[in-house]
């Protein structure tokens, strides 16, 4: 269970509220939901409050409302709807819910109406392990191969077994037990699997676990019994088996509170928001480009290509990448095996960057824009020669630059062959000579990249030799 910041409502004899959010429901396939009122001795024993409970996703569509709903609420646990929406048709691009409560004391004309903005933000950790079955074509019924998987530390542990269980017609089941001992752990999804010789990943089961649940192990089967999957050589290599296990799992909240509080007149609110309604409405019949593009960016339901980092997968557009990457383009009009296997590797950038550049791929903007994020950018954007944005990270880096970082950004342009604004960084350090040449930022890149020192230091020599000379 989930419980927002509790609420106040001033206008309603200072009561306190919260509102509870079950994202598994009773049955654990639908999401659920309750409004509380806290309990206070010094308010009424009961109440009447009429209320809406509007929910949204991080581009306002609307998942699911109640509205006008009239309830007497004792103190503690109120109103509560037990299930409001299955969890596999829950589309939350970004891992946003929005949650929206409106409450009334009674229905009729308000004068006053007073708004608070709360937050929280759950953490969520994702790690990802390799598990090779050696041997798996000589298994037999009761046999078992195990895999241990900490998350957090040795105190928050799941046990994988892998064993065959008889089937119908004698077939050999595949199945997968898992048992977990979770400490500081609250939710744990795991998902598995399976690799074909060729790298190549297919989803064959996902189970999800709390800390509070009895049950202390869940099965999942496999997609293909063992015989089918001997006869298929597409999946084994040299007998073993290849599976890949993700798992997503959360401590708890990494932040929640009230931001911020709006008090004011109903009545030239409402007519303020009739009026931004016209225009909203308005502008979404002239909604530039830019923001279609970024609704498909977060709306991947005609995703066609997936890329996957070390850690997490990523699905996007065939068509954005190659109209955005020439490199992208060569790969996927050519008979390169990305453009069979409908996936491609990027191993070697981290999950923020990977999610910053098909940002810009998508809608042309950056966000939250950092020096070590920037310069990360930078060699994405030069490896699939996005050069929009690998001008616009040099342009950032430029406006950053400081006579300790400098070094470390020509370092990195001079790698990546950027004649032009090598330049403009080696002229940086020669008007700025003596603040960057006392630092040791310097004296470790004079033993890193000598060449690249030498030529600056020759530049200072000639810049020298021509004050002497006027």
């Amino acid at each position: 269970m989930i419980y927002s910041p509790v609420f106040s409502a001033e206008l309603i004899e200072n009561t306190n509220w919260v509102l509870c959010l079950y994202p598994r429901g009773q049955d654990g396939n639908s999401v659920g939901y309750c409004l509380e009122r806290k309990a206070n001795d010094e308010e009424l024993p009961e109440i009447e409050i009429y209320f809406d409970l509007i929910f949204l996703n991080s581009n306002s569509s609307v998942l699911h409302e109640s509205l006008n709903v009239r309830h007497n609420f004792l103190k503690g646990p109120g109103y509560s709807v037990e299930k409001w929406m299955a969890r596999e048709n829950l589309n939350l691009p970004h891992d946003t819910l929005i949650a929206r409560c409106k409450l009334r004391r009674f229905c009729g004309k308000t004068t006053n109406v007073s708004e608070q903005f709360a937050r929280t933000i759950i953490k969520v950790d994702q790690k990802s392990f390799d598990w090779s079955i050696a041997e798996f074509n000589n298994m037999e019924l009761d046999e078992k191969k195990s895999l241990s998987i900490p998350l957090t530390s040795a105190e928050d542990l799941l046990s994988l077994d892998l064993f065959l269980s008889a089937g119908e017609y004698s077939e050999k089941i595949i199945l997968v037990s898992i048992s977990s001992s979770l400490k500081t752990i609250k939710f744990v999804t795991i998902k598995l699997l399976l690799k074909d010789t060729e790298g190549n990943m297919v989803e064959c089961g996902q189970k999800e676990f709390h800390c509070g649940e009895v049950e202390n192990f869940k099965i999942i089967p496999l997609i293909l019994a063992k015989n089918k999957f001997l006869r298929k050589n597409l999946y084994l290599k040299d007998g073993q088996l290849s599976l890949c296990c993700v798992c997503a799992f959360t401590t708890g909240i990494a932040h929640e509170g009230i931001e911020r509080n709006i008090t004011g007149n109903f009545n030239r609110r409402d007519e303020g928001a009739t009026f931004l309604g016209r225009i909203v409405t308005e502008k979404q019949y002239t909604r530039c480009l830019k923001d279609d593009f970024k609704s498909l960016y977060n709306d991947l339901t005609l995703s066609d290509i997936t890329l996957f980092t070390e850690t997490k997968s990523y699905p996007a557009h065939i068509a954005i990448l190659c109209a955005r990457s020439p490199v992208f383009k060569a790969m996927f009009t050519s008979d390169m095996k990305e453009r069979s296997q409908k996936h491609v590797d990027i191993l070697d950038l981290d999950d923020d960057t990977v999610q910053r550049m098909l940002l810009y791929m998508y809608t042309d903007t950056l966000e939250n824009l950092q020096w070590e994020s920037a310069l990360l950018l930078y060699k994405a954007a030069d490896k699939y020669n996005i050069m929009s944005l690998r001008n616009q990270c040099a342009s950032f880096i430029e406006r950053h630059l400081s006579p300790i970082n400098v070094c470390e950004a020509l370092a990195l342009v001079d790698m990546h062959q950027d004649e032009d604004f090598k330049r403009t960084l080696q002229s940086y350090i020669v008007d700025n000579q003596e603040e960057v040449l006392d630092s040791k930022k310097w004296e470790l890149f004079m033993k890193n990249h000598s060449e690249l020192a030498a030529g600056i230091m020759f530049d200072l020599y000639g810049k020298s030799i021509a004050k002497t000379t006027k």
